[in-house]
């Protein structure tokens, strides 16, 4: 068996269904396996590498499970880098393989020839360059594991044109991938349920690894326990549905009286499965610095950034499930800070409190897709400064239902939502917003949609400029 055809059938039996790509000759033998093996593996063609690498990370983000992209030397490596770069801010598995020159050409700035590791090592999980045929075969399957292990990310795998070509002997891993849960000691846990059961205005900000209908449910049981308001991470709206109770808002770019309030007034603070990116964490100043609060994170390199009072390596939904076992229920009087905090929510994400410049009202846009849209319809935002009134006016529902990029990547809402279709595999209504610039970026990507049949819907928000540049063009210099 050609080792090109060996690496297709050890990512398939690993659990990959669906990879992009822009075909090129530097793995035929890919090319030709994926080809053979359409009723196994959904190969769908984009128009550009970055088009089909924020496809992969809108498909993950839906099933949280990786897609596999397929990119050529330089050029289409270079240009896959924007959605590699999404999905390693946004925690999201994903597998690309980089067909390079033959090896004995490596190192010596042959066509197209690129330094994998120095170009994509600050992005990713890891690198895998082989150094045999059979080890990329193996380095495959060990992509695919990495990439959901622990804190989930992208991995580039590395195949030489001339690897792909070789015969090679042995057997392939057979069996799919199972990823094992992380959970924190019981002298952690116990310490986090103490403080917990102590505090009297507890607060929960949770972030993209507490996304799932299993942490949802987990989540919304905690808070009931408790009577802790719920805060998402940036664009983590879905974490619970936006019209429970528990529910108090989104850490947007701009911040929000109520929500500074939430986090002075209260006594014990958990963060749950986020990262606490640059936006949710205001430059790292939302939490005060005499704060006593928790912080859980399946990586330990995310929990070493911060100071928290209590450090807990442990998944989200597997910490939940351990301490909702040890909690009682509070009485009805601990209920008060929570449901004032969701009617701040409420009367925030509301049109019609300000006045509006233009014929468009977008807080009206927002909202009224909301109304017309069943609760189960995946709606994505892709970079720009009229995403904050979706962010702001449009209340999500449903478990992964908000797709988009933490990193703001423009561009990334038609592709986006192509992959959200492949990953939904039904009915479910697909809806991406975009700017006028972020649209025509990657807009050449409805051409895809169109020979693939996947059916998405696209709103422009058509502006005319790039709206967040020339807000902070005026602020600054008037």
């Amino acid at each position: 068996m050609e080792a090109g055809a060996a690496l297709v059938n050890t990512i398939i039996n690993a659990g990959i269904d669906t990879a992009f790509t822009v075909p090129g000759e530097s793995f035929l033998a890919v090319l030709e396996c994926l080809r053979s093996n359409q009723n196994r593996i959904r190969l769908v063609s984009v128009r550009q590498e970055g088009g089909g690498s924020l496809a992969a990370h809108g498909y993950a983000q839906v099933n949280r499970k990786p897609a596999a992209v397929f990119v050529s030397r330089g050029p289409g490596a270079t240009n896959a880098s924007i959605g590699i770069h999404a999905a390693h801010q946004d925690s999201i598995p994903m597998v690309m393989f980089l067909g390079q020159v033959r090896s004995h050409m490596r190192g010596r700035e042959s066509f197209q020839e690129i330094d994998p590791k120095t170009t994509f090592d600050s992005m990713t999980k890891a690198v895998l360059e082989p150094t045999t045929p059979e080890e990329m075969v193996k380095m495959a399957r060990q992509a695919v594991e990495l990439s959901q292990s622990g804190r989930p990310g992208p991995v580039v795998v590395v195949m030489p044109r001339d690897f792909g070509e070789a015969v090679i002997e042995g057997d392939i891993e057979s069996q799919p991938f199972v990823r094992e849960p992380i959970l924190t000691n019981s002298e952690n846990l116990e310490q986090f349920t103490l403080a917990l059961s102590n505090s009297a205005r507890p607060l929960i900000l949770a972030g993209e690894l507490a996304r799932g209908e299993t942490a949802r449910n987990l989540l919304i049981d905690l808070s009931n326990k408790i009577g802790a308001p719920v805060l998402s991470a940036y664009r983590c709206q879905d974490i619970i549905d936006n019209n429970h109770i528990a529910y108090a808002g989104h850490l947007e770019i701009n911040p929000v009286d109520y929500q500074n309030q939430l986090f002075e007034n209260s006594d014990f603070i958990i963060v749950l499965g986020s990262r606490l990116d640059g936006i949710t964490s205001r430059e790292e100043t939302l939490i005060p610095a005499e704060k006593k609060w928790a912080h859980i994170h399946p990586d330990s390199e995310i929990l070493e950034r911060f100071s928290a009072s209590i450090q807990l390596q442990s998944d989200a939904s597997v910490l939940l499930f351990e301490i909702l076992k040890q909690l009682k229920t509070r009485s009805d009087d601990n209920f008060l800070w929570r449901s004032k905090a969701h009617d701040n929510y409420i009367k925030f994400s509301t049109p019609g409190a300000y006045p509006v410049e233009g014929l468009v009202d977008l807080s009206v846009v927002a909202s009224t897709a909301r109304e017309l849209l069943p609760s189960d319809a995946i709606v994505l935002t892709d970079g720009g400064s009229y995403a904050r009134w979706v962010h702001r006016f449009f209340r999500y529902d449903a478990s992964l239902t908000q797709g988009g990029t933490a990193s703001g990547a423009m561009g990334a809402g038609v592709p986006g939502a192509i992959g959200a279709a492949l990953a939904s595999n039904d009915d479910r209504i697909i809806v991406a917003f975009a700017g006028d610039g972020g649209f025509m970026m990657n807009g050449q990507e409805l051409s895809t949609a169109v020979r693939e049949q996947i059916p998405i819907k696209i709103i422009v928000c058509d502006n005319n400029v790039h709206g967040s540049i020339l807000k902070g063009q005026i602020d600054k210099y008037g």
